[in-house]
Parts: structure tokens; C-alpha cells; sequence
């Protein structure tokens, strides 16, 4: 054992404890005794998941310097990337190329890197190139080699996708027997494809996994299956059987002899087991027990944190569900999720409430416990929020009882109509005109609901250059006397969220845009660049959607995103809530500034957090509809 290891172990278990701060204190300490690279390794993943480019930098070359090879290079190539050292980056990934001894996996890494960093300067077709030299890198693997490298292969699958290269990659696959599996890469180019391509049905995926699963059974499939399951509305008996199959699974995964897996795959069973759980009273503890097993693994899952701190505020333990959102904001210090739990601990009422608000600001910002500082207006915030979300939830709950009614309503006036046109006279012209009237309000009303749901995105990368092409592209087709361009900066990074909640965000914003220059055929102009993020970190991208239509008067700027209210004769008014919400389940920020006779400019702000990207999977959910 090495002399190190003790303090190696004390780094790893303050890290599971999300103490990151204490965590880099005991491993530095080994760092400079232990002559071996693995220190430096570990702090340099540390640094990573807390968006410290520079000083993940720093770690990877004292790696690289200890022990070089393809290892340390691909991690100093992902520091650099994320610090938008896009030179060194490429040369760090270049010589993992060149290195001896250097596996598919190893060069289908690098080669995802290089594409990264060519997209960084809008290089689209070295990027697609190089996510292709991916894909080429990793076909001569077999299935078995291919399954434990699931994540990498849906990050390849991802990138030749977003290039546009989806169906081609596929087609370049040998094709599979008849009923037989496309295997592990067919599978993750199918589930990537599905996210833009409607044809690529839920079935069609699910037959594939079923028939991989059968071929070469592995955790990682099986994980996949059920993850899509649980996607769909289960009965209970289907639920039981789901959460039976997870928990079997979860204990195979946690006890991976062969050490295949990785530790990120080894979490995902235990979060899954707990997103099965977690909606039944009944599974409660179950589901805090699979949380808590999963952040053990991966403790710097700031939703899975979250999601705990729910269930243990749901049950009362305030002092554990505290400990969760301390966890989550020494990682992270803005996430809102964390703010809004926060604000649900706080009583006024209690003579404990300056300790509490002393604990949560101490974690998101050492030492700000006796002075707030600028932590202070997020707990503000997050605590009008939560109010608001109560009101909008019982709003949404009664909503329901409604949008039945009139649903009801509508079938009842289309019945009568069909008996009226048999008997002739104008009774069916004016029950004609109820329904349409009743199924006008039916859709209006569906749509104000929908405004009131909070947004639950799916995590994935999402290049926001061609995203907002294809807006763009389709807003300008509904309003095609209004001139719409887009100007880019370079090196735009990607942004993490979910695809189609943010086209459909930006899509109301772009639309609304349009719609207010169709008169006069004004122009619009979409600028999209990448800003420096308050006190370092990975950078933010900003969206600045501006036009020169009538404007907004200044009293209703305010009021702009409340369900319902709309400055258009014809506007349902659920536009910009909606695309308030999904920026705000991104822990973004959208802003509006305008003017009676001078236009409109809204301000849309995204996290991109590259340095933590390779960290979480899934395929984003479809969320469809505008105003």
C-alpha cells in the first residue's frame, strides 16, 4: 500500500460527504509526498466537477509530468478545453494520438476533444470530421468492448448527430440480422437521432435494447431499458416489476467484480432505482436509501442532492435535508434547485433561522454566514419562488377540473351538431361556432396549464449554434416578411440542458420577436457569444434576441412573464412564461428591456459547465407546443 493512501482515502470520503474544499486539502498533502501521478489525478477530476479549469490545469500537467501517456494527456486536454485553451488542448489530444500503447477508446477520446475544440471556433467541418474519426475509432471493437464504453459511444453517437451526420454513421455499421441487435453503437446513434428525428419511434429503440440485451446481456443496457420505462406512465404492477428489476440490477452493478463499469454507471443504477421510488409514499425510505448509495458514488450529483433534500424535507428531517443543500452549494453555488429547497427550510418564525441562513450562505460562500454579501438576494429570490410555485400549483391542480369540463363541453356541442345537420335549419351553423369558440378555449386553456408546470430538464450537450440556426430557420418561415439574422461569435461553447425545452424557449422568443415586426416588416437580430462567468468558472453564453418592432410600454415589462398576459390582440400569453420556466430550469437568466416606438430586447443567459459535461448522460425529452 502506498505511504500516501490514508490521506488518499480522507481526500475521497470528504469528497463523498461534498466537501470538496476539505477533500483538495488531504490529497494535496499526499500530492507532495506520493511520487505517483494518482493524487494529481484525482484533484484534477475535483477541480473539473467544480468548473476550476485553471486549477485542473495546473493538477493534469503535474500528472502528465509524473506519468505521461494517454491518460494524463486526454485530462489535461479536457482542463485546457474547458478553459478555453483551445491551442494546448488540441496538442494535448494530438499526442495521445501519437502515444504508444494508445487503445480505440483512448483515441476515440481524443478524437472527440479535437472536435470539441473545432467547434469551439466554428470549425464545422473539422469538428464533424473529427467526431466521424470517433466513430472509426471505436468500430473495430467488439460488443462486449463496445457495452462497457457505453457513455463515450453516446457522447460519439451525440456530436455525429449534431453535425448532422446521424444517418450516415448508422448506415456506415455493418447491418445486423434479422431481429438480431445493431449493437452497442447502432443503439446509442438510434437513441441520439431520436432527439431531432420523429421517425425513430420509442419502439423501434426499445426493440433494439431488447434484442442487445438478449445478444450480450450488461448493466449498462439494462440501465438504458429501464430508463426508457420509467419515461412512460406505468401502472402500479408495472412499476413494481421495474423497481424489482432496478434493484437487482443496482446490487450487480455495486458489486462489479471486474471493476468494469465506471463509477458514473455504477450511480446512474442507484439514481434510477431512486427516480422508481421516489413518487411513492410508500418507497420513500427506499428511495432516500438509493440517493444516498448513488452520491456515495458520485457525490458531486448536485440533482440527485437536490432530490434527496426534497424527499427529507417531505419527511420532516430538516437537519438532513440542510446537510444536502450544503453538499450541493459548495459545487455549486448558484444552482437554484439548491436555493429554492433552502428557502423551503427557512421559518421566521423559528429562533433557529439565523443559524440555518448561516449555514447555507457559509456553504455557498465560506465565510459569508455573518455577512451575506451577494449570496443574500438568491435566498431572497428563491424564496418568492417557492411562493409563487405553491400558487401555481394550486392553480394547475384545480386548472384540471376545468380544462375536463370544457373538453366535456366541446364533445357534447359536436354531438348536437351531428344531430342538427341531419335535421336541417341553422341550429347546427350556430353550434358549429360553440364548439369551435369551446375547442379554441380548450387548446388556450391547455396551454395556460402548461405555462404552470415546472420544467424538468433532461441533461445533455447541446451545441447552441446550430440550435438556434434551426429556430431561426422555422420562425422565419411562419413570419417570412421579417427579415431574422443571426450573428455568432467565436468559440461558442456548448450549453448543458435539455434540446427540444430550450428550441421551444427560444423558439417562443425568436417567434414573438417576428410576429411584432410583421407590420411595419422590421428586422430582427439574434446575437449569440460566450461572457465570462462572475468570479471564474466555466463560461456563460448569452442570447440577445433584439427588434425594432413597436416596443413594450415600460408599466408592463413586469408583468411579462405571468401566465395569461399578452400585449398581442391575439396572444395566449404562455409564450415567454413558458420559456421562463426552461431557462430558469436551467439555471439560466432571461431578462426584457423595451420601449414604446424603439423595440425589444430580451437577454437570455445559459450555463455551459463544460468541465462536468462528460459526467451526465440521457437523451433530452420532447416537449412540444408554442404559443
Amino acid at each position: 500500500m502506498s505511504s500516501t493512501q490514508p490521506l488518499q482515502d480522507l481526500g475521497e470520503r470528504y469528497w463523498a460527504l461534498g466537501l470538496p474544499a476539505a477533500a483538495t486539502s488531504a490529497l494535496a498533502r499526499a500530492l507532495a509526498i506520493e511520487p505517483g501521478p494518482e493524487p494529481a489525478i484525482r484533484l484534477t477530476e475535483i477541480a473539473m466537477a467544480q468548473g476550476e479549469s485553471a486549477v485542473a490545469k495546473r493538477y493534469a500537467a503535474i500528472a502528465v509530468e509524473r506519468a505521461p501517456g494517454p491518460q494524463t494527456r486526454l485530462l489535461l486536454g479536457a482542463a485546457l478545453l474547458a478553459g478555453g485553451e483551445l491551442t494546448g488542448a488540441r496538442r494535448a489530444f494530438s499526442a495521445v494520438l501519437d502515444a504508444r500503447g494508445v487503445t480505440p477508446a483512448q483515441r476515440a477520446r481524443a478524437h472527440v476533444g479535437l472536435s470539441r475544440a473545432a467547434a469551439q471556433v466554428g470549425d464545422a467541418p473539422g469538428a464533424s470530421a473529427q467526431a466521424g474519426a470517433a466513430l472509426e475509432a471505436l468500430v473495430p471493437l467488439g460488443p462486449e468492448a463496445l457495452a462497457v464504453e457505453l457513455p463515450l459511444i453516446e457522447e460519439v453517437a451525440a456530436l455525429l448527430v449534431g453535425h448532422g451526420r446521424g444517418a450516415e454513421a448508422l448506415a456506415s455499421l455493418p447491418p445486423p440480422a434479422p431481429g438480431g441487435s445493431p449493437g452497442p453503437l447502432g443503439i446509442a446513434l438510434l437513441m441520439a437521432r431520436a432527439t431531432t428525428e420523429s421517425s425513430i419511434s420509442d419502439a423501434a429503440i426499445e426493440a433494439a435494447l431488447a434484442a442487445e440485451e438478449a445478444a450480450r446481456p450488461t448493466p449498462a443496457i439494462a440501465m438504458r431499458r429501464l430508463e426508457r420505462r420509467l419515461r412512460r406512465r406505468l401502472s402500479d404492477d408495472e412499476r413494481t416489476a421495474t423497481i424489482a428489476e432496478l434493484e437487482g440490477l443496482a446490487e450487480a452493478v455495486l458489486s462489479d467484480a471486474g471493476g468494469r463499469l465506471e463509477v458514473a454507471e455504477r450511480a446512474r443504477a442507484w439514481f434510477l432505482l431512486a427516480k422508481a421510488c421516489e413518487d411513492d409514499p410508500q418507497r420513500g425510505a427506499r428511495a432516500m436509501d438509493s440517493y444516498r448509495r448513488g452520491l456515495a458514488l458520485q457525490p458531486g450529483h448536485v440533482e440527485a442532492a437536490c432530490r434527496l433534500a426534497l424527499l427529507l424535507l417531505a419527511r420532516g428531517d430538516a437537519e438532513a435535508a440542510l446537510g444536502e443543500i450544503e453538499r450541493v452549494l459548495r459545487v455549486d453555488h448558484a444552482h437554484g434547485t439548491a436555493w429554492r429547497n433552502a428557502a423551503r427550510l427557512l421559518d421566521v418564525q423559528s429562533p433557529t433561522v439565523a443559524a440555518v441562513v448561516g449555514r447555507i450562505l457559509d456553504a455557498a460562500a465560506p465565510g459569508a454566514g455573518r455577512a451575506a454579501g451577494s449570496v443574500a438576494p438568491h435566498l431572497l429570490t428563491a424564496t418568492v419562488e417557492v411562493v409563487r410555485h405553491d400558487v401555481l400549483a394550486g392553480v394547475y391542480a384545480h386548472g384540471h377540473r376545468v380544462k375536463n369540463l370544457l373538453g366535456i363541453i366541446g364533445a357534447r356541442a359536436r354531438s348536437a351538431r351531428k344531430l342538427a345537420q341531419e335535421q336541417g335549419g341553422d341550429v347546427a351553423d350556430r353550434l358549429r361556432d360553440l364548439e369551435s369558440d369551446v375547442t379554441s378555449l380548450y387548446e388556450e386553456w391547455a396551454l395556460y396549464l402548461r405555462s404552470m408546470q415546472e420544467q424538468t430538464p433532461t441533461v445533455e450537450r447541446v451545441p447552441l449554434g446550430p440550435l438556434m440556426l434551426e429556430v431561426v430557420a422555422a420562425a422565419g418561415a411562419r413570419n417570412q416578411h421579417v427579415p431574422i439574422t443571426i450573428e455568432q461569435a467565436a468559440g461558442l461553447p456548448d450549453v448543458r440542458g435539455d434540446r427540444m425545452l430550450l428550441r421551444e424557449a427560444l423558439m417562443n422568443v425568436v417567434s414573438n420577436a417576428a410576429e411584432a415586426c410583421a407590420a411595419t416588416s422590421s428586422d430582427v437580430t439574434v446575437r449569440l457569444r460566450s461572457i465570462a462567468a462572475a468570479g471564474g468558472g466555466a463560461p456563460l453564453v448569452e442570447i440577445e434576441i433584439a427588434d425594432r418592432g413597436p416596443g413594450i410600454a415600460r408599466a408592463h415589462l413586469g408583468r411579462l412573464f405571468v401566465p395569461g398576459f399578452t400585449t398581442k390582440e391575439t396572444g395566449s400569453g404562455v409564450g415567454l412564461a413558458i420559456a421562463e420556466r426552461v431557462i430558469t430550469a436551467h439555471h439560466g437568466r432571461i431578462s426584457v428591456d423595451s420601449a414604446e416606438g424603439q423595440g425589444t430586447t430580451v437577454i437570455i443567459t445559459l450555463p455551459t459547465d463544460v468541465s462536468v459535461l462528460s459526467a451526465l448522460g440521457g437523451i433530452a425529452a420532447s416537449a412540444g407546443g408554442r404559443s
